[in-house]
Formats: C-alpha cells, structure tokens, sequence
C-alpha cells in the first residue's frame, strides 16, 4: 500500500479513461505537495483537460484513483460530487454567469453567511479590483474577465486549484501581465495548483515542476 506523504494535495494513480476506442488517459500517475504549482504541457488532444475534469468530478475514471488530503475522491466504484471535492476551476474563457455582476459571480458557491460577503472583499483584493463589484462581465475586458474568474475559483478557499489553458483567449500584449499577476496571486497564497498550457514559455513561467503529457501519460 502506498504511503501518501501529509505535505502531498493531489495524488492520481494509474488513472484512466476512455470515451469508445479512444483513450483519453491511459494509466496516469501525478503527484503534486501542498503549495505547489504544477505545469501540465502538451499538445490538444494529448488528454490534458480530460484529467481535469476526472480531478474536477465532471469525469468518472474507468480505472484508477484521484486522492485529495489522502482522501479518496474518484475511482472506477466510488465517486465524490463535485461540490464537495472543493476544488476550484478556471476555464479558457473565464465562464462567468452573464446575468450576474462580478460580486454575484464571485459570490455564488459561497454559503450564505455573513463572512462571504467580507471573503469576496478579500479576493477582489487580491485580484486588484475591488472597485468593480456592481460591473457586469459584458462590461469587463477580457483580463479582468479572468481575474473575476480567479477570484470566484478562490472564494471558497479549494484545496486545489485547476486552471485550463485560462490566458489562451487573452491578447498577447495583455496575456503576460495576466499571467505574471496569476502566478504572484497563487504564490502569495500558498495555492496549490495545476495549470494546463500547450505553451511551453508559459509552462516554465507558471510552473515549479513541469508534467509533459502525451497520448494519454506522463
């Protein structure tokens, strides 16, 4: 039986997942400690968001299993819901809820308490813009789009953080500030994290260690 370290967040061992005669993952093992960032690089199509989403709860593994805290989360019999894995996501294009303004947005997944109120306060502090909270997303640019979408992804205080090739709808010019004020961010906080490019300049930037996968492995 392998002893998992108290320091380690995420451990997946020999995960897999298929969809039809496509294997999307194939025996898959990664471990990443507490406070760490972990760059996963590789071209589309090599199962990068796959095995998001298998961490995330938005994919059931065929094989394997996906340990948060030692505690088992995902297997081929037993599955977690995905509210309460807590983990945190950020997508390509920040998937922020139209209807909403950006203190909703930050706040939904909150519990309706009187501290989420001041939790809010305190990520849109820390993504720099405490002075949008009546904005609505059609009235952000894209950078700040992300940064709300950071902000939401750390309001509940997840044990991981999962960001999806986030900056890749981002203009250039604008995609290396966004993302040098990511990682300060994460580090500022202790955030444990992987982060998925097929970037390879990024991947050095963001990551203390590099996974590089392909078809399907490490």
């Amino acid at each position: 039986m392998t002893t998992i370290a108290t320091s380690q967040k995420l451990n997946c061992e020999q995960v897999s997942k298929a969809y039809g005669d496509v294997q999307a993952v194939k025996n898959l093992s990664l471990r990443i400690s507490a406070g760490e960032i972990v760059s996963l690089l590789g071209p589309s199509g090599c199962g990068k968001t796959t095995l998001l989403r298998l961490i995330a709860g938005f994919e059931e593994p065929d094989g394997g299993t996906v340990r948060i805290d030692d505690n088992l989360i995902a297997s081929a019999s037993q599955n977690t819901a995905i509210e309460k894995r807590n983990v945190g996501m950020v997508f390509q294009d920040g998937a922020l809820f139209p209807h909403l303004t950006v203190e909703q947005n930050v706040k939904y997944g909150l519990s309706k308490t009187d501290t989420a109120k001041l939790r809010v306060k305190e990520v849109l502090q820390l993504v720099g813009l405490t002075d949008l909270t009546r904005r609505m997303p059609h009235q952000l640019s894209g950078g700040q789009q992300q940064r709300i979408a950071l902000a939401r992804a750390l309001a509940p205080n997840p044990n991981i953080l999962l960001l999806d090739e986030p900056f890749s709808n981002l203009d250039p010019g604008l995609r290396g500030q966004i993302r040098q004020d990511t990682l300060n961010i994460l580090k500022a906080n202790s955030v444990t994290a992987l982060f998925v490019t097929h970037d390879q300049e990024e991947a050095l930037l963001m990551g203390d260690r590099i996974a590089v996968m392909h078809e399907g492995g490490i």
